[in-house]
C-alpha cells in the first residue's frame, strides 16, 4: 500500500512538471500597442471620406500581425446649429509571447532591479525544473517500497536537493513575472520619457515585439504599450506548489506537520525581511554616489559603483569624534544609573521603612515629565554647576532621566528572587552587602543586563537635550552631529546613512558582548539539590 501511494505521489509530481513545461508553450504575456492614429474631420460614417480613410488605415494595419482597427465617432453641434462629426481610427496591435519566446529573446542581465532579466529567469526556471526531475527519478529509483523513516542518507539527500531545487524554480518563476513587469512597464516608461538611455534595450524591444520593423517610430509605439500577464501562468504556480508538497511527502511520508513547520519558517523569514529592510537601505545608500541617492526614479537597487570614500569623507567631517562622544555619554550615563539604581532597587524590594510607598509613587510620577518640559530648568541648573556644553553634564542628565526606569525594572527583578537565598548567605556569615554582591546580583543578571541595555540605548539615542545644551561641535554626540548633513537646501543622503551605519556598530558590539552573559544569567541561579 505504501509503495502504491508513493508511486501515485511521484506520478503527481511528474504531472506537475508536465503542466509547468506545457505552460512555456502557451501565450503567457499579451502586449497591446497603438500603431497608428488617424483623425478625419467632417466625416460621417458611411460617406466617401470615411471609406477612403478606413481603406488607408486598413492598408497600414495589414502590415502588422494581430492588428485591428478601433473607431471612435465624435459628434458636436457648432454655433450655427450644424452637426459635425469626426472619426478617429486607431490601429492597435495585440502581440502574445510564450515562455519559449522569452527564452529565445535577448533580455539578458540588466544592472539594477531586474536582476538576470526575463530571459535569464525563464532559462533558470526551466533548468531548475529539469534538475528537479532528474533528482526525483534518481532518488525514487528502487526506494518507493521503503518506509519513509528508513530511507538511506543518500536518498534522503536526493529528495532534499529535489525540494530545494523546486523551491528555487518557484522563485525563478516569480522572478520571471517580476522581470516582465519591470522591463515592459517601468523601464519602457523611463525610455519613452527620456529619463534613461538604453540603446541595447530598445533594440531588444524592437526585435522581440515588432520583429525589427519599428524603425524610428519605436518610441511612439512603446508610448501606448500595455502589458498583461495571462491566466495561463496561474496553473504553473499551482503546479509548483503541489510539486513541493509531493516532494515533501516522498521524503517524510507525512505532509501536515512539515507544511506547518515550513509555514512557520516562512513567516519568520518574512518578518525578518520586513525588519531588516531599513538596514539594507541604509547599507546600500551609505555607499552610493550623490547622483544615485538623489535619483527620484530609483533606477538601481544596488549602487552601480560602490563609493567607499564616503566613510573617509564623514570621518574628515568629525563623525568619529561624535561617535566617541556618544560612547562616553552612553557608557557614563549607564554606569551612573546602574550604580545608583541597584542599591535603590534592592532597598525598595527588601527593606521596610517609612515613606517607601511614597518614594515608589514618586519614582513612577517622575516618568510623566518629558525632558522638553524641563529644558529651561535643566539649562539653568547646568549653568549653575558649570556643566553646560559638556559631556559630563549630559551623562548626569541622561542618568537622572533613566534612573526611575532602572529602579523600577530592577526592583521587579529583586522581588522575584526568593529572600531565603540571602538569609542562607547571612547565616553563613555574609553581610547584607556581601549577600547582595555574591548571591543576589548573579541571580539577577538577566534583569540587570536588560536594564543596562535599555538605559544604554536610551542614552545613545537621546537628541533633544543634547541639541539644546551642546553648542561646541567637538562635544556633540552622534545624534546631533549627523544633522550637519541635512539642511533646508540639500540632504547629503550618502553621508547621512554612512554616519548612521557607523552609529549602529557600538550598539551591535554591546549586544554581542552581553548576549552570552544574558544567556548564562537565564540558566543560572538554580538551587542544586
Amino acid at each position: 500500500m505504501s509503495k502504491k501511494k508513493n508511486l501515485a505521489v511521484l506520478i503527481l509530481c511528474f504531472c506537475c512538471m508536465a503542466v509547468v513545461l506545457a505552460t512555456f508553450a502557451l501565450p503567457l504575456v499579451t502586449f497591446k500597442t497603438d500603431i497608428y492614429v488617424k483623425r478625419s474631420a467632417n466625416t460621417f460614417v458611411g460617406d466617401e471620406k470615411y471609406l477612403e480613410a478606413k481603406a488607408e488605415v486598413g492598408a497600414l494595419a495589414a502590415e502588422y500581425e494581430g492588428s485591428y482597427i478601433e473607431e471612435a465617432v465624435t459628434e458636436r453641434v457648432n454655433s450655427k446649429g450644424v452637426t459635425t462629426s469626426m472619426v478617429t481610427f486607431t490601429v492597435k496591435e495585440t502581440i502574445t509571447r510564450s515562455g519559449f519566446d522569452f527564452m529565445k529573446a535577448s533580455f539578458g542581465y540588466e544592472p539594477g532591479m531586474t536582476g538576470i532579466g526575463a530571459t535569464g529567469s525563464a532559462h533558470a526556471w526551466l533548468f531548475l525544473l529539469l534538475i528537479c526531475l532528474a533528482l526525483l527519478l534518481w532518488g525514487s529509483c528502487g526506494t518507493l517500497a521503503t518506509p519513509r523513516g528508513e530511507l538511506s542518507a543518500k536518498t534522503d539527500k536526493l529528495y532534499l536537493l529535489a525540494g530545494v531545487t523546486a523551491l528555487f524554480a518557484a522563485i525563478a518563476a516569480h522572478a520571471f513575472v517580476r522581470a516582465i513587469i519591470y522591463t515592459f512597464s517601468r523601464q519602457v516608461d523611463l525610455l519613452v520619457g527620456g529619463h534613461i538611455q538604453n540603446e541595447a534595450l530598445l533594440a531588444d524591444l524592437n526585435t522581440f515585439l515588432y520583429h525589427g520593423k519599428a524603425g524610428d517610430s519605436l518610441l511612439d509605439l512603446l508610448k501606448g504599450l500595455t502589458v498583461k500577464i495571462n491566466w495561463s501562468i496561474t496553473p504553473a504556480f499551482i503546479a509548483m506548489l503541489v510539486l513541493l508538497c509531493g516532494i515533501t511527502y516522498l521524503r517524510y511520508g507525512k505532509l501536515k506537520d512539515t507544511l506547518v513547520r515550513g509555514a512557520l519558517y516562512l513567516f519568520v523569514i518574512i518578518v525578518c525581511i520586513f525588519i531588516l529592510y531599513p538596514f539594507y537601505v541604509m547599507l546600500i545608500t551609505a555607499f552610493r554616489s550623490n547622483a544615485e541617492t538623489t535619483d527620484m526614479y530609483f533606477l538601481n537597487m544596488l549602487p552601480t559603483q560602490w563609493v567607499w570614500s564616503n566613510l573617509k569623507d564623514i570621518c574628515d567631517r568629525g563623525v568619529l569624534q561624535y561617535l566617541l562622544n556618544s560612547v562616553l555619554l552612553a557608557t557614563g550615563a549607564t554606569a551612573i544609573a546602574m550604580v545608583c539604581g541597584i542599591p535603590a532597587a534592592y532597598a525598595m524590594a527588601r527593606m521596610r521603612f517609612k515613606g517607601r510607598n511614597l518614594f515608589l509613587g514618586f519614582v513612577i510620577m517622575s516618568q510623566m515629565f518629558s525632558p522638553v518640559v524641563l529644558l529651561v530648568g535643566i539649562s539653568q541648573l547646568m549653568n549653575t554647576l558649570h556643566l553646560n556644553d559638556s559631556i559630563i553634564g549630559l551623562m548626569l542628565i541622561n542618568a537622572a532621566f533613566n534612573q526611575a526606569f532602572a529602579i523600577w525594572l530592577l526592583r521587579g527583578t529583586f522581588v522575584s528572587i526568593s529572600p531565603e537565598m540571602e538569609q542562607a548567605a547571612c547565616i553563613d556569615g555574609c553581610s547584607t552587602v556581601g549577600a547582595l554582591w555574591n548571591i543576589l546580583l548573579p541571580m539577577a543578571a538577566p534583569g540587570i543586563v536588560t536594564t543596562l541595555i535599555f538605559v544604554f540605548i536610551n542614552s545613545w539615542n537621546e537628541y533633544t537635550i543634547s541639541t539644546v545644551l551642546i553648542s561646541t561641535p567637538s562635544n556633540k554626540p552622534i545624534t546631533v552631529g549627523i544633522t550637519q548633513f541635512s539642511s533646508f537646501n540639500m540632504i547629503e543622503w550618502q553621508y547621512l546613512f554612512a554616519s548612521a551605519l557607523l552609529a549602529t556598530i557600538p550598539v551591535i558590539i554591546l549586544f554581542m558582548c552581553i548576549e552570552k552573559h544574558l544567556a548564562e544569567g537565564l540558566t543560572s541561579g538554580g538551587v542544586k539539590g
